[in-house]
């Protein structure tokens, strides 16, 4: 189908003169409010005369128009609805047809656009207010997409469209996990409620892509493990399960991967705030973080795993052997100084701190030896639920955090879930051909 549309503009320039910049806010207000969801609205009306004329001269059938055998359509009756858009408000004709042998009724328009019956906003501007919502409050985002001309919507229908949003994006992908990540933050609950906890994990594939494994809120790390072994039980084990030292959490996700590795930085981080309960000053506590530190800082090699020579892994395996026991020996030095909880917070660590040498010495595989992947991935999160909004509930949050989850660690599969579901599919050309006075 190709037309030409020629769009009529009534202008009044004042001659005592005026800005440039109110002539370039006139011709937006014009442009966005009336002209564009007008054109929308022309376009879709050539495209239902189309369509209708189709199935009433019997020229073309679509899978959704199929009915009895020798169909035979006929006009019956029309409405308008009205859709919001990130364009504005576009008003479209419903136009009924009905089958005068079998008497179903259908409306080719809302078939061929692929709308649901009850649905009153297009999917695009439902993705931009979910983008939205995820990095400001709802308050704001409102405001803010006021302001940069889209069309207004109220806080209180953003965040229904969020937590109505499809199942599908809290939906685990295909892929298999080489390593997995866990970790946990607090937010502000509703009122009333204890302090919220919200705990997530993600998956890396070989190549060292992120993606979600899930998201939950006011469930224990138990709970947790068993819904992922539920999950996953298809597929492949991680080789490695790298966490830090909160209870309960490497016990219960252990069952996912082969080995556990606790996180170096979590373990020397965390040392100081042991020592501290225990009254050490902080002399002693940044000697011991300064010990701890240069005992966990064997790093692989660089170059392939296949050129390494025996000799050289045989060094690595010196090395390590040689950290394990500095590491008992600064344990024990912690222990018999009164530094209880540090000491025991140690020794739970020790056969866990160089599983990624392990792994790396039996298959040649490269692990993080840190969660620093995750811990950014935390900071996004708890920037959404903890700085910028509060009064959250334990579904609220858990989708908030899945969906700044999956932003900000799969991008790419974020894109290409919209793309499949605004059905982007190049179908749609149109040329500006330019302006011209007549």
């Amino acid at each position: 189908m190709q037309e030409r549309l020629y769009v009529e503009f009534v202008t009044v320039l004042g001659e005592e003169g005026f800005s440039l910049e109110e002539l370039v806010i006139r011709v937006k207000e014009i442009h966005q409010k009336e002209g564009m969801p007008g054109l929308v609205g022309l376009l879709l009306r050539l495209y239902e005369e189309m369509i209708c004329i189709a199935l009433i001269e019997k020229k073309r059938q679509w899978d959704w128009s199929k009915c009895c055998r020798g169909s035979k359509w006929e006009y019956y009756s029309s409405s308008k609805r009205r859709f919001r858009t990130t364009i504005g408000k576009v008003e479209i004709r419903w136009r009924r047809l009905k089958c005068l042998k079998c008497k179903r009724s259908l409306i080719p328009l809302r078939e061929a656009l692929g709308l649901k019956s009850y649905q009153s906003k297009s999917r695009e501007v439902e993705r931009m207010v979910i983008e939205v919502a995820s990095e400001q409050s709802y308050r704001r985002g409102s405001s803010h997409m006021e302001k940069i001309g889209a069309l207004p919507i109220p806080k209180s229908t953003a965040h229904r469209w969020v937590m109505m949003s499809d199942p599908d994006l809290l939906q685990i992908g295909k892929k298999s996990s080489n390593v997995i990540m866990a970790d946990g933050t607090g937010y502000k609950p509703q009122a009333g409620e204890k302090k919220g906890e919200l705990r997530v994990a993600l998956g890396f594939t070989r190549n060292g892509d992120a993606f979600p494994l899930g998201s939950w809120s006011g469930q224990s790390w138990e709970e947790i493990g068993e819904e992922l072994r539920k999950k996953l039980k298809r597929r492949k084990k991680a080789e490695l399960l790298i966490c830090d030292g909160e209870p309960g959490l490497a016990e219960a996700l252990s069952q996912l991967a082969d080995e556990v590795q606790r996180c170096h930085w979590h373990q020397v981080h965390d040392l100081d705030r042991l020592m501290w309960w225990d009254k050490a000053p902080l002399k002693q506590r940044r000697e011991a973080q300064s010990q701890l530190s240069t005992i966990l800082g064997i790093e692989l090699p660089k170059t392939d795993y296949h050129p390494i020579t025996k000799r050289d892994k045989e060094k690595l395996i010196e090395s390590m052997k040689d950290s394990l026991d500095k590491f008992e020996k600064l344990t024990r030095q912690l222990y018999f100084t009164g530094y209880t909880q540090a000491a025991v917070y140690m020794k739970r660590a020790k056969d866990s701190i160089f599983n990624y040498i392990r792994l790396w010495l039996q298959t040649g595989i490269i692990t993080p030896r840190v969660s620093s992947f995750i811990e950014r991935t935390m900071r996004e999160i708890a920037r959404r639920l903890k700085k910028i909004g509060f009064g959250w509930s334990k579904k609220g949050a858990t989708k908030m955090s899945y969906i700044v989850m999956k932003r900000f660690t799969a991008a790419a599969d974020w894109n290409a879930y919209w793309e499949k579901k605004l059905r982007i599919t190049g179908n749609v050309v149109i040329f500006y051909r330019g302006i011209k006075c007549a």
